[in-house]
């Protein structure tokens, strides 16, 4: 007989745990303390590496001791079979848990007794002959592993292999072992030893890469390494692995990941694809690593080529980055989690960031145009650099935002002297601001992000003004129309990129000679001494038409305050000249 030591207080305890529903606040063991050393010389490391599934879920852990069955490993009943259905792992966890008491079945002076798990069924265990011991349909194999705080039960095959998941129902307060069918078929789990068929299990795998293991463990974690799933996914790291040979992957967290995620806005090293490629393959090594075979000291070679440095004090660790206790392992590998993602430091994302400041986020402008990021701090860039005082005092007045919201686009900005070479230098800040004006700015702006290896010889751009950009690449320099590239690929963080030009594009627009509303009578003083153009010149102020156009000037035309002049090429043997105003301040925009 066996004897099974369990006070009345105990067993109310265990009730009252499995009447609670699994979707509220589980209790869970403490399995902290059970080393993957001892569950792997056992061959139970499969069972307990199903424990990841509860990661993501809202659970207590109970300081209670515990006895835990523990299902021997197999081929056909492995735990990357299981994980395909996270919430029959689950219930199957719970049911393989008895929670309050270390059971001995060391001493035997009873034939049969029964207990609830944590999931709510009943396990039954009996005393068979020549002293062996079945709980329900499973043999024990091993009695009395101790773990802090607990007791393993080595079990050659899972408990409730035949019967689908259990849903709680009212029974009076007791716990069952057969759900109602209905029940089993709303929560639409398979039942375990479906999942667990050999043939289906060997169908499934049989064309199923390490990786593809990996991603499916991962996709059970969701947001604990969500990160590292995402750059995976988008890799190529499943074609450096060669059918037949196992391997093992370092996982980092989300948290490691976060690490170099800038605060609000800034450089993230992660934008730049081929830099994110190098840090995942080198996250992959050859062969399937344990942790408790793991040498202190011991080297190993990613498939990327870099070396990995394994110490074993205080704790495990890769490359300085400490290990998750514990082994995942799958098909064809083994999975180590890590809390630091191998290969980055400071001084290598430095470097990355002066090589790909076109990664950069920007912070968010609520001026001067909050619909038009690129174009707020392409302007905002502009305005701090004297080159370029007439682009932004047009930029000021004119109502691009509409046309220029949001990001991605390419900006090709005229210089100051470019301005001049057509007179619009000496025009008002408005000048540009509507009409023919206005097409001539959206005619320096092209959808799209472009960079300097875009700009092919005689590809065609076009412009948000609807006409066409031709490019001419020589040997030394790119045009853009008739404009020379001056400064190529000035980037305005991820936002878009600026090409700075020496001409005006499409200027289709004549300057006047004339203010509006005002008579100017120039008269040429002519010199032999000098050539015909511009020698000497005086002029005379007109009288204005109207009240209205007297009032319209800015500022008094005095002796300290006078009117700016264009020179310019009049008829013959004559210059005209345009008066105009003191210049508007545009340090600051509308």
């Amino acid at each position: 007989m066996m004897v099974f030591r369990m006070d009345a207080v105990v067993l109310g305890v265990f009730v009252a745990t499995c009447l609670t529903d699994v979707r509220a606040v589980l209790q869970l063991p403490d399995t902290t303390g059970i080393d993957g050393h001892l569950t792997a010389n056992h061959s139970v490391d499969h069972f307990f590496s199903l424990w990841l599934v509860f990661n993501n879920d809202d659970v207590k852990i109970s300081d209670k001791p515990f006895t835990i069955f523990a299902p021997k490993n197999s081929q056909s009943n492995r735990a990357e079979n299981l994980l395909r259905q996270p919430e029959l792992v689950k219930r199957l966890l719970l049911d393989h848990v008895v929670l309050g008491t270390k059971l001995d079945l060391t001493n035997t002076i009873e034939d049969k007794i029964s207990l609830p798990t944590l999931g709510g069924r009943l396990v039954t265990l009996r005393l068979e002959k020549l002293g062996s011991i079945k709980a329900n349909n499973a043999s024990v194999l091993e009695k009395n592993i101790e773990v802090p705080n607990g007791i393993l039960i080595v079990v050659d095959s899972y408990l409730f292999p035949d019967e689908d998941p259990i849903t709680m129902r009212d029974t009076g307060g007791q716990p069952t072992s057969s759900p109602p069918a209905s029940n089993a078929k709303q929560a639409n789990i398979k039942p375990l030893s479906a999942v667990l068929d050999t043939k289906e299990a060997g169908k499934n795998q049989s064309n199923t890469s390490f990786v593809e293991n990996v991603m499916e463990v991962l996709s059970f974690l969701k947001s604990r390494v969500r990160v590292f799933q995402h750059f995976v996914s988008r890799s190529n790291v499943s074609r450096l692995l060669n059918e037949g040979e196992e391997y093992t992957v370092f996982v980092p967290t989300d948290h490691a990941f976060q690490r170099w995620h800038p605060i609000d806005w800034g450089f993230y090293p992660f934008s730049v694809p081929e830099f994110t490629e190098s840090v995942i393959v080198n996250h992959f090594v050859k062969g399937r690593l344990k942790q408790d075979t793991i040498k202190d000291g011991q080297v190993v070679q990613t498939l990327g080529g870099k070396d990995i440095h394994f110490r074993r004090t205080p704790g495990l660790t890769v490359n300085g980055a400490a290990v998750v206790k514990g082994d995942t392992p799958v098909e064809k590998g083994n999975i180590m989690f890590i809390g630091e993602v191998l290969f980055v430091s400071e001084s290598v994302v430095s470097k990355l960031h002066q090589q790909h400041r076109d990664k950069e986020t920007p912070p968010l402008l609520a001026f001067p145009w909050f619909g038009a990021q690129f174009l707020s701090h392409a302007f905002l860039a502009l305005e701090r650099d004297k080159r370029f005082t007439h682009i932004t005092r047009f930029l000021n007045l004119a109502d691009l935002a509409p046309h220029v919201s949001g990001a991605g686009y390419t900006f090709f900005v005229p210089t100051d002297t470019a301005f001049e070479e057509v007179g619009l230098d000496k025009m008002p800040d408005n000048y540009l601001s509507n009409g023919e004006g206005l097409q001539i700015l959206l005619n320096h702006f092209v959808k799209g992000r472009l960079y300097d290896k875009d700009l092919k010889d005689r590809a065609e751009l076009t412009t948000l003004g609807n006409q066409t950009l031709f490019v001419n690449r020589t040997k030394d320099n790119v045009y853009i129309n008739e404009a020379q590239i001056v400064e190529s690929e000035v980037f305005v963080y991820n936002l878009g990129t600026m090409f700075y030009i020496d001409k005006v594009l499409y200027n289709t627009i004549k300057v006047p000679i004339m203010p509006i509303g005002g008579n100017i009578n120039v008269k040429s003083t002519s010199n032999p001494e000098v050539p015909s153009k511009v020698t000497e010149t005086s002029v005379i102020l007109g009288e204005f038409t109207s009240e209205s156009d007297i009032e319209s000037v800015t500022g008094e035309l005095s002796e300290e305050n006078d009117a700016e002049v264009l020179l310019g090429d009049g008829g013959k043997g004559g210059v005209e000249l345009t008066t105009m105003g003191p210049a508007q301040n545009v340090s600051s925009p509308k």
